[in-house]
């Protein structure tokens, strides 16, 4: 059973008329109560099941080597912003995600001192949400010993995503949990996005970078499954002002996953070699995530 906000509402009416009304109301509450927590359970048991099912940080930037794009450092959310999001929990949750991303970004593209910079700063937002134990300094200190290791390094990242989604399941904290996957799947779709849409090579026709991006822009394609998981979530977790909003974008989103590239999907598997997958399919998709990811980073 799923916790949303009409059943809630309407279980709490529910308890305050049985209760108001004397006879059998402790029972009914008890009852309510527990209808309640086991709904609250089933949630987390959702939110492990995105961490499992979403890709892990450090996926995009394997995918986006194996698709032969170079690595831009414009593309990564400045540490100097850490200062303005630690006041606000839900800001702080988004952006923790964002980092994540930009550590599995940094770390594939073997940028191991920038990467550990971005892994001790974050660590300023890691107090606020409530998850200071998943990136404490014996995190920070493992990942500065294995900075020649690109696999351990990335590893580390995936790790510190899945234990912090954990330790806030625990704490009952699903909003956050939900925020946080949600800046780290942003900021891989910002990524991803943004080098199709910057990729240029003098001397190259259209024809051709279309042909060398082709795996970049299947990439974000298949990306739709993942967003819908996290979506799923969003709605049954705590709708916080941060989670609302997040998942109004996370709507804009998913409409142009279901319209436009609905039907480029469909072209791709019914191809039968006259269909080139064009890198201006993601026009629309890479504007309307650089739009989200401004917002949560600004």
């Amino acid at each position: 059973m799923k916790l949303n906000l009409i059943k809630t509402s309407a279980l709490a009416l529910v308890v305050f008329f049985l209760t108001s009304c004397g006879g059998g109301g402790e029972k009914a509450e008890s009852d309510a109560g527990a209808e309640f927590e086991s709904a609250k359970a089933q949630v987390a048991i959702d939110v492990k099941k995105v961490i499992d099912d979403l890709p892990p940080p450090s996926e995009v930037p394997y995918l986006l080597i194996s698709a032969g794009a170079d690595f831009d450092a414009s593309l990564v959310n400045s540490t100097d912003n850490i200062e303005s999001y630690q006041s606000d929990v839900d800001k702080a949750a988004l952006n923790l995600g964002v980092y994540a991303a930009d550590i599995g970004y940094l770390s594939s593209y073997e940028k191991s001192e920038e990467a550990l910079n971005y892994m001790g700063e974050s660590q300023k937002l890691a107090a606020p949400v409530g998850i200071a134990d998943a990136i404490d300094y014996g995190m920070v200190a493992r990942f500065e010993s294995n900075m020649e290791n690109k696999d351990s390094l990335t590893s580390i990242i995936n790790e510190v995503m899945e234990k912090s989604g954990d330790r806030l399941s625990e704490l009952d904290q699903l909003n956050s949990a939900a925020l946080l996957l949600a800046g780290s799947w942003v900021e891989g779709m910002y990524i991803s996005t943004s080098i199709v849409s910057n990729y240029s090579v003098d001397g190259l026709s259209e024809d051709d970078i279309n042909l060398i991006l082709e795996p970049l822009v299947q990439v974000v394609l298949k990306q739709k499954q993942s967003l819908n998981d996290l979506m799923k979530v969003m709605k049954d977790v705590p709708q916080s002002e941060g989670v609302q909003a997040t998942m109004a974008d996370l709507e804009k989103v998913k409409a142009i996953y279901d319209g436009e590239l609905a039907e480029v999907e469909k072209n791709i598997s019914e191809n039968t070699g006259g269909f080139t997958l064009s890198t201006s399919v993601l026009d629309n998709m890479a504007s309307e995530v650089a739009r989200i990811r401004s917002s949560i980073v600004q």
